[in-house]
């Protein structure tokens, strides 16, 4: 590929000879690239050093680099955001002022090198001359240029589609349809800052308006020898970039097939940088304002700055500073690094002086060695003679063993008699047990036997009295019938007097409404003992329905305290013990006395599968869930002594000593159709299983749920089902167990109490709350039924009462309304008998008193009767009073008989527990013995083995027995060997380093002061060759400088002369200005020209073209782009520039051009095969067309 200047120093050259690996050091021109990244600088170190000082010096500035900025950046940063700064830039740099820094002094170097400017410029213009005239045939470019731009949802275009030509690209188009949003596209797509389009501040600014997000999308051409990483991407590669209204934004590098490689800004970057695309450089991408500015407006300093910046010159200039800000790193460096030599060659001395004390530990080294061999047999002999002692132990023991076998026997005979004495004392109280619930019954019948005699005792009493009373009653109403009498008599004188007959009808009457009265009476008295009796009945049966609801309420408070305490229990497997529980268990394990831990609490090891026996099942193990299982008596005491401490009640918290060898339980079980205890618990431990199988008989004890069918399994038949002791089932009615237990004297029943303590049983804590939430909705539901059968009675008993009183009111009410009756009909029959006469009178007085004589004699009698019937049930009740006293004494003497035997039984269970101990303690002295015989054999065994590891040990360290001296023993050579050593590493830990440490801290002392020797020199070196590269790159940016300029004068010169205009570019680096001189009139001879403040505006755009196209001729980049650089052009100055823009593009093979403009374009050009026209409309205008064109 041609290069891309006509001067040969842009990037092109030197890019592909990186690509291809190739060496461009030896005589590389100053390379206008974007700038010198660190890599760059590393290379101006490496050029001139080698070895480990490269390595120091290409840390040194790579670690500058990541902590300085760039400078050139921060500068044109603050210059964009401070536009007053630029006077300040200005005065600055006035002939006045010297440079301000060392670098720029040694840069400008006076600025020789822009004495000869005559002589510079007329190379050039030979240069220019030299250049063939006839114009060939433009080449299209393999790789590097835009194929296509695509806008979506950017600024104010839906979708902007622009295909670009290979050459000459002419994009035309009225204001808004989209031309310098292509431009602004291609700079922001390609890694562009938003800024640097002087369209907008933020990515998120060139959103179209109504739109949430925007796509930008340029593909590269990436075909020929030189593409970029061909493999991966193919022959074209689509940057496309995104961002949206929160400020996301992002980037998409897509293969020729369309596929993703990578989203990292880094990667673009890499592109850019490979093809040389210079977006952000103004001169190369010129914006529609910065075209304006630096056609039209633009100052001599804001020229300068663009010339420089177009041409790369200040990019160079601020790598080139960083260069030598880290050569002056570089040379602060070294003073520390010398100082630090002075600190390495004082301690090269010291560690010198340590290796010289090593010589005279070796002596004694070597006397070490030999107490060593000797040391090594003389632990063989140590071993001989404990050997001897332990086979005379192993006879002792094997004496012990006989005698303690003997033993064991005796007491495993005695332990069958105490069983079979246990037997017989629980038989006997068993049968004392079946004599009590008869006598009690005895008891009872004789004791309501009793109360019956006195009750009725009471009641003839009671008649008695009654018929005493009425006795006197009767004799007074005697006194006062003859009382009357006697009055009647004296009153027989007395006259009658009128109206009988009257008197008479009202007497009837009166007689007729107390027969109807008395009639309601008697009803009335027949009525209130029928509802008293109701009432009673009722009141009766409220009480024991009241006493369900206050137990069922009890149950249901008991349950959910329950409930409480289980959910309290999950997760905390201790609670259900007593509080120092976790602390004992922390102890046991702690206590290295025991020969086997302890197995407990029991509780902790037995799972119950069935969560309704779990209650009944905690009171029928009672305390024994607490307990402990060991296997000896002296792990027992271990135990016991451990509760004491732990203040733990041994009582509450039982010991069992268990068995090692597991009971045999087959054909010992129920049929596999019942359940019994040992079949709904799980239990981890084979000794726990057995402890409660022989203390509970766990295999033989049945579990029913219901009451009838438990009772019809154990009493049904002659004798229960094999195998089983007793049945537990649930009672009916109360909140408690029943036991069904078999004994010799037949079928025998006992409550099984439940208590409220907490849960020991370890049970699925789902299926536990499950039993017992539903256990507790059906205790509410009954407690409702009660509940509501309560209200019932009671509002039965409140109407009974109601009716009570209703019916004594009304029977007051008649009684009063009988007596005022009575009271009128007497007075009638007293006025009656006054007109009757007296005899009459008289001799009913008479009758009733005969009537009240005969009365008198009835209650006599009676009262005589019932006195003979009083002495008669006074000698039944003192013969029943006699009876209950016996039964009461046979009832005494029977549970005397009771206790008797439960304490034989508890005497011959406690002796059968001290048999059973000194059995377990016979047995465990006998395993004991036998134990520590076997120990005693292996210990021998191993004790053999050890003298033949001795041996074999010594042998490696002496071949030949080294036999210790009269007196000499193991101690005693070991501790004159561990003297020896003592002296050995005393003198040793005085240098606190062993000999190897020491050695390899001289070498590593040596090494590190060499190293810094080396350093230094390195450092030194590379500083000394770092200045002279950057002298020499300084110098090639000189003469680039000064190339540059001349070959931009002449080329503006040249380009002037296309109109057979006259003028000049004036250059002045010294106060960084650059000024155009133009005289358009021929005919005018100054040659100096005027300024372009008095051309017109379209002299001043041409002259401004040929200034750019001036410049653009020392320009690498592949990409030219233009914005609107004809607006202020008349015809014939824009058909002028639009040819000089065409040949000059067709001069510069390989490139690219974009041309803006809202004017038309010469046909002649467009015709040519190497132009493309884009015409582009105005949105606005497609939306008017479309809404036009809809019927």
């Amino acid at each position: 590929m041609p290069s891309r200047t006509i001067n040969n120093l842009g990037a092109e050259s030197s890019r592909k000879r990186h690509h291809r690996g190739e060496d461009d050091e030896s005589e590389e021109p100053v390379r206008p690239r974007s700038h010198l990244n660190g890599e760059s600088v590393s290379a101006l170190a490496f050029s001139h050093t080698s070895g480990s000082a490269s390595f120091f010096i290409y840390n040194v500035l790579i670690l500058t680099q990541r902590k300085r900025a760039r400078l050139s950046d921060v500068r044109d940063e603050t210059r964009a955001n401070n536009p007053d700064d630029e006077a300040e830039y200005q005065g600055a740099a006035s002939p006045d002022t010297p440079p301000r820094t060392q670098y720029e002094l040694m840069r400008d170097n006076g600025f020789e090198h822009l004495r000869t400017e005559a002589a510079d410029d007329q190379k050039a213009t030979q240069r220019l001359r030299m250049r063939p005239n006839r114009l060939g045939e433009n080449v299209v470019a393999e790789n590097g240029i835009l194929e296509q731009v695509i806008c979506i949802n950017f600024m104010c275009h839906t979708r902007l589609n622009c295909e670009l030509g290979p050459l000459l690209n002419f994009v035309v188009g009225e204001n808004g349809s989209g031309k310098s949003a292509v431009l602004t596209a291609i700079t922001l797509c390609l890694g562009g800052k938003a800024s640097s389009t002087n369209r907008g501040g933020s990515l998120k600014s060139f959103i179209k308006e109504g739109e949430d997000k925007a796509i930008l999308t340029v593909k590269i051409k990436n075909q020929g020898p030189d593409a970029y990483q061909h493999d991966i991407y193919g022959d074209s590669i689509t940057v496309e970039r995104w961002f949206n209204k929160t400020g996301g934004s992002g980037f998409n590098l897509k293969t020729a097939t369309g596929s993703i490689h990578s989203k990292k800004k880094e990667e673009v970057d890499q592109i850019v940088e490979y093809y040389a695309l210079q977006v952000d450089n103004p001169l190369n991408v010129l914006s529609q304002d910065n075209a304006r500015q630096f056609l039209n407006a633009s100052s001599k300093a804001q020229k300068y700055k663009f010339f420089i910046e177009g041409v790369q010159l200040q990019q160079l200039d601020n790598d080139y500073k960083l260069t030598a800000e880290y050569v002056s790193q570089i040379d602060t460096k070294i003073p520390d690094q010398e100082q630090k030599i002075e600190l390495l060659k004082v301690q090269r001395a010291n560690a010198e002086r340590l290796l010289e004390t090593l010589e005279g530990e070796r002596s004694l080294r070597d006397k070490i060695n030999t107490m060593r061999l000797k040391l090594a047999w003389s632990r063989v002999d140590t071993c001989e003679k404990r050997l001897a002692q332990k086979e005379a132990n192993l006879a002792e023991i094997s004496t012990k063993l006989i005698s303690a076998e003997e033993k064991f026997g005796l007491k495993s005979r005695a332990l069958e008699q105490a069983d079979q004495e246990v037997e017989t004392t629980k038989a006997k109280l068993e049968r004392a047990k079946e004599e009590e619930p008869e006598l009690q019954a005895k008891v009872e019948e004789a004791k309501a036997h009793k109360e019956a005699m006195v009750a009725d005792l009471m009641k003839v009493q009671a008649e008695e009295r009654e018929a005493h009373q009425n006795w006197k009653a009767m004799t007074d109403q005697v006194k006062d019938f003859e009382r009357k009498i006697a009055q009647e008599e004296r009153s027989l004188r007395e006259a009658h007097g009128g109206l009988q007959t009257l008197k008479m009808k009202e007497r009837d009457e009166a007689r007729a409404r107390v027969q109807e009265l008395e009639q309601k009476i008697d009803d009335n008295k027949q009525l209130i003992p029928r509802i008293k009796s109701q009432m009673s009945d009722s009141a009766r049966a409220l009480n024991p329905i009241k006493e369900r609801v206050t137990k069922k309420q009890e149950e249901i408070h008991n349950l959910k305290k329950e409930i409480e305490k289980t959910q309290a229990q999950i997760g905390v497997p201790l609670a259900a013990y007593h509080k120092n529980m976790p602390r004992l268990l922390k102890a046991i394990d702690g206590d290295k006395r025991f020969q086997q831990k302890p197995i407990g609490p029991l509780g902790t090891v037995v799972h119950l599968h069935k969560p309704e026996w779990g209650a009944i099942l905690e009171s029928y193990f009672g305390n024994n869930l607490n307990g402990f299982v060991v296997f000896s008596k002296a792990d027992m005491n271990v135990l016991a002594d451990l509760m004491r401490r732990c203040d733990i009640d041994s009582n509450r918290n039982p010991i069992f000593v268990g068995q090692r060898n597991a009971l045999n339980l087959a054909g010992k079980e129920p049929d596999a159709d019942f359940d019994t205890i040992l079949r709904v618990l799980k239990i981890d431990n084979q000794a726990v299983r057995d402890t409660l199988v022989i203390n509970h008989a766990i295999e033989q004890v049945l579990l029913i749920h219901k009451r009838t069918t438990a009772q019809s399994v154990m009493m049904d038949g002659t004798a229960p089902p094999r195998n089983v002791k007793r049945c537990i089932t649930f009672h009916d009615s109360k909140n408690e167990g029943l036991s069904i237990e078999m004994k010799p004297s037949g079928i025998s029943t006992s409550p099984v109490r439940i208590g409220t303590q907490p849960k020991r049983l370890k049970t699925e804590s789902a299926s536990q709350m499950a039993f017992l939430k539903e256990s507790l909705s059906k205790l509410e539901s009954e407690l409702q039924a009660l509940r509501v059968e309560y209200k019932r009675v009671q509002d039965e008993n409140s109407h009974h009462k109601t009716a009570l009183a209703k019916a004594e009111k009304e029977g007051a009410v008649l009684a009063q309304q009988l007596r005022e009756t009575e009271l009128e009909l007497a007075e009638i029959e007293v006025a009656l008998d006054e007109w009757d006469g007296s005899d009459a009178r008289l001799q009913s007085l008479r009758e009733q008193l005969a009537q009240a004589l005969e009365q008198k004699a009835h209650h006599g009698q009676q009262v005589t009767g019932l006195i003979v019937a009083k002495d008669q049930k006074n000698v039944l009740a003192e013969e029943a009073y006699k009876a209950l006293k016996a039964q009461k004494l046979q009832l005494k003497d029977c549970e005397a008989s009771v206790n008797k035997a439960e304490e034989k039984a508890k005497s011959a269970e406690a002796h059968r527990h001290i048999v059973l101990r000194e059995k377990l303690d016979s047995e465990d002295a006998y395993k004991q013995l036998k134990a520590e015989q076997k120990e005693a054999e292996e210990s021998i065994g191993r004790e053999k083995d050890r003298i033949a590891e001795r041996e074999a040990e010594a042998i490696q360290v002496c071949p030949e027995r080294v036999h210790l001296l009269d007196g000499e023993t193991e101690k005693s050579v070991n501790t004159q060997y561990f003297a020896l050593r003592a002296r050995y590493d005393k003198m040793t830990s005085r240098r606190q380093l062993n000999e190897q440490e020491v050695i390899e801290q001289a070498e590593k002392v040596r090494k590190k002061y060499d190293e810094a020797v080396n350093g230094l020199n390195s450092m030194v070196e590379s500083s000394e060759r770092l200045k002279h590269s950057l002298s020499l790159r300084l110098d090639k940016w000189r003469k680039f400088q000064r190339y540059i300029s001349a070959q931009s004068r002449v080329n503006f010169i040249y380009l002037l002369s296309e109109r057979g205009y006259r003028g000049r570019l004036l250059l002045d680096h010294k106060r960084r200005l650059l000024d155009v001189h133009v005289e358009p009139d021929h005919t005018e001879k100054r040659a100096s020209g005027r300024s372009t403040k008095t051309l017109s505006g379209g002299e001043k755009s041409f002259s401004s073209i040929c200034m750019l196209l001036a410049i653009w001729e020392a320009m690498g980049s592949p990409l030219r782009c233009l914005d609107e650089f004809d607006v202020f052009m008349d015809n014939v100055n824009r058909a002028v520039s639009q040819n000089m823009l065409v040949a000059a593009a067709r001069r510069s093979v390989n490139r690219q051009y974009i041309f803006i403009t809202p004017n038309a374009i010469d046909p002649k050009i467009i015709a040519e095969k190497d132009v493309k026209l884009i015409r582009l409309v105005d949105p606005r205008q497609q939306r008017l067309t479309s809404m036009q064109t809809i019927p």
